[in-house]
This record gives structure tokens, sequence and C-alpha cells, in this order.
């Protein structure tokens, strides 16, 4: 694994993040993004449930018979999903890595620090501040890095993840040939998108999914299952208001 260029409040930086680059992404943006994903991964009783259940019960099928050594969660966020998976698996070295530092900060405070987090969430109809307690779990890591350039070795990781991401890199081909590399021999990608794509290129290129399909195969991975139809509901407000995400779920190992 390589080594940090340096770490701020526990975090490694794997990429040296500028000030620009601070002030464009939006995911830093504490009041806007790091409270609303802490509200919908972290605080399920406001919903009545977790919205990316699907998602865990799709991925859980594919590797709840295998002793898993190293797992990696790229675009982690607030680290719901691997901090799932580092509970499983108490033996395993599990990394969220994300580009986030605000989401990563939190994601750390919450699951590795085992700080208790204040939610308020009035803005969304609710009318208490959420008090959510902590955990403290010595197998999980969480680290800055780009998903195109990831600090892992190459077939190191028995399991990458990612969930709500490739639509969102200016180059998903990168970042699909990048999870291969780091993959062992007949590790399992998990990876669910809604193909949210913003650019028309990325439209072109990567739509309809089948066009995935095939690039996924080109680069040495075997398609082990294959959704389209993956309806999630990401709740908005206290009334019931959500967003509806029509998602691609993959799972894929590599050939060995």
């Amino acid at each position: 694994m390589k080594s940090p260029v340096f770490q701020r409040k526990g975090i490694p930086f794997f990429y040296d993040k500028s000030e620009i680059e601070f002030q464009k992404d939006i995911y830093e943006r504490y009041d806007n993004m790091v409270i609303k994903h802490s509200a919908l991964h972290l605080a399920d009783e406001l919903w009545g449930n977790y919205h990316l259940q699907s998602v865990l019960d799709f991925a859980v099928a594919h590797y709840k018979t295998q002793t898993l050594s190293n797992v990696l969660d790229i675009g982690c966020g607030v680290g719901r999903w691997i901090a799932s998976l580092a509970q499983a698996n108490p033996m395993a070295n599990c990394w969220g890595i994300d580009y986030s530092y605000q989401m990563l900060k939190r994601a750390h405070e919450f699951w590795v620090e085992g700080n208790d987090i204040f939610i308020d969430v009035s803005n969304k109809g609710f009318s208490n501040t959420m008090n959510l307690a902590g955990y403290q779990m010595s197998n999980l890591n969480f680290g800055l890095a780009k998903a195109v350039d990831l600090p892992f070795a190459d077939g190191s990781q028995d399991l990458v993840l990612n969930c709500f991401l490739l639509d969102r890199l200016d180059d998903p081909s990168k970042c699909m040939i990048e999870m291969k590399r780091v993959l062992k021999p007949n590790g399992t990608l998990i990876l669910v998108t809604p193909l949210n794509f913003n650019k028309s290129m990325h439209w072109n290129d990567w739509y309809p999914p089948i066009k995935i399909h095939q690039f996924l195969i080109k680069i040495g991975l075997n398609i082990l299952d294959w959704k389209e139809d993956m309806v999630i509901e990401e709740p908005l407000d206290v009334r019931g208001n959500f967003v509806r995400w029509n998602c691609v779920a993959i799972a894929a190992k590599k050939i060995g």
C-alpha cells in the first residue's frame, strides 16, 4: 500500500487535494452534504428503514460465504456500507476511500473514534435534533484518494464495492480498470449505479448499460449477476417525498 502524502485529523491523504479542488467539490460543503448524508445513511429511525438496504442485500449474496481479508469501498461517503462489513468480518482489513475530506472526517469520527454525532434535520420537517451513538472499530480505516488512482497494491483486495460513484467520475473506464487492478484473482466486484451522467460524452460511451457489461468482460471480469431494474427511493423529508433512482446492479469476479 502506498504511503499517504500527509494526514489531517486521522485521515490519510493519498492525493494532495488543492484548495481550488476543495472549493469546487460540493461534497466538501458540510451543511448541505455531510448532514444530509449522515441523516440518510446513519439515522434509519428517521425514515423507518434504510433506503439502500436492497443494495446491501444484493451484494451480501455474493460474498456471505467468503472469508474476507481485505475489503475496499470506493466512494464510501459517511461509511455505512464498509462499516457493516467491518462489523461482520472483524478479522478483515477494511478501507473506505472517498474524495471528500468532510465525508471521511464524519465517517472516522463516528465509526472509528466512536464519537456520538448530533443531526439537526429541522429543515426537512423533523422537530428534534437526533443523537446517534458512535462505534469503535479497530479494523476499519478511511482515506482520501481518487477512484482512478487507488493506493492499494495489485491483486490485494478480496472485495471491492462502490455505489452511486461511476456516473460521477470524469473517466469511468479508468475507475473500472483500477478496481480490477486491485482485486485478487477471483476477487469480487460489486457496482451499483443509476447511470445519472452529467456529460453527453458519458451517455454516448456508457448508455445503454450493455456497454458497461461489454467493457467489464473486455478488461477481464466475469459477470455473476446483472440487474437493470434495482429501484432505490431516496427519502427527502418528513412528508414522505423521495427521489426515485433506477439503478444497474452488477456483481463480477476477476478472472484468475
